[in-house]
């Protein structure tokens, strides 16, 4: 999928290739992307289910279950009032909004975490290189999703949030008529 263009642009014994690669910047990006692809997190998500797994609902154990069983009669006893409370309206329109126009939502908070975080660096004297870059990029990056329009739905069907979703949801789970291979069932 290379450009013709592009190919005809760069030398043809890549000498390119060779100075990006010793270079600062791709070393970082080399060192980076091993820093990543040795974590805990990323062998955790890409690893093989382990078939041993059993599932409890802890809704039937001695130990938790009773706690369960208050918290859902006090929730429904709670959720009447709630309904019809202010604040359940306020969470109600916020959570609204955020589905219309998220990104818009979290640039906001990326442009106020950023603000916070450059006025308390001033106040407190303490505004030095590394505060002041990740203040840009706070204000930055909160500047930039403020242009994104598309609602959570709309969102949902680009590729990037459709390969993060797939990455991070948990997997279904095993139906129940699947029969299981059990060496002890042949006795």
């Amino acid at each position: 999928m290379e450009d013709t263009a592009e190919s005809e642009d760069l030398p043809a014994d890549g000498t390119v290739q060779r100075a990006v690669q010793s270079s600062r910047l791709g070393r970082l990006g080399r060192w980076l992307a091993d820093a990543v692809r040795h974590s805990y997190l990323y062998r955790w998500l890409t690893a093989e289910p382990d078939p041993d797994v059993i599932v409890i609902d802890l809704r039937e154990t001695w130990t938790v279950g009773p706690f369960i069983r208050l918290l859902d009669a006090t929730i429904d006893r709670l959720a009447p009032a709630v309904k019809d409370s202010r604040v359940a309206g306020a969470v109600q329109k916020t959570t609204t909004i955020t589905r219309q126009q998220p990104a818009v939502v979290a640039g906001l908070a990326l442009l106020v975490a950023g603000v916070i975080l450059g006025l308390a660096s001033v106040a407190a004297g303490t505004l030095g290189t590394t505060r002041l870059a990740l203040t840009a990029i706070l204000l930055g990056g909160g500047a930039l999703a403020t242009r994104e329009r598309r609602s959570w739905s709309d969102l949902r069907e680009t590729r990037p949030v459709a390969l993060l979703i797939a990455a991070l949801e948990p997997p279904e789970p095993p139906e129940e008529d699947t029969p299981r291979d059990d060496p002890d069932e042949d006795e």
